[in-house]
């Protein structure tokens, strides 16, 4: 048996992404195995409740400074008995991970972006673009494991069957993630009020599956909100199995992130509409492949725009049907797994 612990940050206020990739990546290993989380704050506690993992917990806070807070990981890290240890936070640097390292048989990071040379045995970027970054090995004994081979999803995405697309959109899927902060939940469904209202959709044949996840602020506004209007709409709180959610949808509006790969590999045609800078990247490579709509911050853009952008991908099934099969090629949803084999390996079983 071994003892794997996560070092991971999420939030209200930054979404919870890093959280969900890793909960994917420790569902991948075997049940034997003992998995531990180390987080920043009790908005991720009660995010974890919703896995079917057994997961002990250390909240270590918010507001301890970098020397303080490595002197407490790697405490909790001795007092455990931890063999393996995996980082998947943007405020984790060279020198912290060098000094955690000392504690562990093996050190795995989940990073995005390749901003130093990691002391890592392991790093791992799923993302369509990381072939292409410059990542570097501090030791020169790192393995890299990079593209949407190694992309961290749930089990659920695995080898979903081929989509085949209604020629018509009856069914709207909108999701943001596991938070709002920018509250485009309410923009969206806005934009969706404005088609309606200039006739562009039916509001008897359009049903509309809004996602409210557990880090949401705003789900007493959503809620007061879809009350007034004259739409279909169905609210969606706490869904324990989003693929079955995308594969009943004929199309997407989503925020940036991991969930945008969830939707090509269920052959979902998305519009995206991203929440924070690290989503850039990946949207832009989506993008260049055709398996989205991209139409960058959601702060900058209003609800004009994200209507007229609904209403041509709902008119074009030629280019949904094109974005479908080029998702479904794209992700196979085995990427936890692989990682997972390649981490025990690593440490020897």
């Amino acid at each position: 048996m071994k003892k794997i612990a996560f070092r991971v940050d999420g939030g209200k206020d930054t979404g919870m992404g890093h959280v969900m990739r890793s909960l994917s990546l420790a569902s991948a290993f075997p049940d034997k195995h003992q998995i531990v989380f180390i987080v920043n704050n009790e908005d991720i506690k009660d995010y974890l409740k919703y896995s079917n993992l057994n997961i002990k917990t250390f909240i270590i806070g918010n507001h301890l400074s970098s020397d303080e807070e490595i002197n407490k990981v790697r405490s909790i890290l001795k007092e455990n008995d931890i063999n393996i240890l995996i980082t998947d936070s943007y405020n984790i640097d060279q020198q912290y991970l060098s000094a955690v390292k000392k504690e562990v048989e093996l050190l795995v990071s989940i990073h995005d972006f390749a901003p130093f040379s990691f002391p890592s045995d392991i790093v791992i970027n799923g993302n369509v673009y990381a072939a292409d970054m410059e990542y570097k090995s501090l030791n020169g004994n790192t393995k890299f494991l990079l593209g949407t081979k190694y992309l961290l999803m749930r089990k659920e995405f695995i080898d979903l069957p081929k989509r085949e697309l209604s020629k018509d959109v009856s069914k709207v899927l909108v999701t943001v993630g596991g938070g709002d902060p920018l509250n485009l939940t309410t923009k969206i469904i806005r934009s969706m009020k404005l088609l309606a209202d200039h006739d562009l959709i039916d509001r008897s044949n359009i049903q509309i599956n809004i996602v409210i996840g557990p880090a949401f602020t705003n789900k007493m506004e959503i809620i007061r909100i879809t009350k007034t209007l004259n739409l279909d709409i169905t609210l969606h709180i706490n869904v324990h199995k989003m693929s079955d959610l995308m594969l009943a949808c004929d199309m997407a509006v989503s925020a940036g992130g991991s969930t945008l790969y969830e939707l090509a590999a269920a052959g979902t045609p998305a519009i995206a509409i991203l929440q924070s800078e690290n989503q850039f990247q990946g949207a832009l490579a989506l993008t260049k492949k055709e398996t989205i709509i991209n139409l960058g911050r959601g702060d900058m853009i209003g609800t004009d725009a994200i209507a007229n952008n609904i209403n041509k991908l709902m008119s074009n099934f030629q280019f949904r049907r094109k974005m479908s099969q080029t998702g479904q090629k794209l992700v196979d949803g085995r990427g936890a797994e692989r990682c997972a084999q390649e981490i025990l390996r690593k440490n020897g079983k």
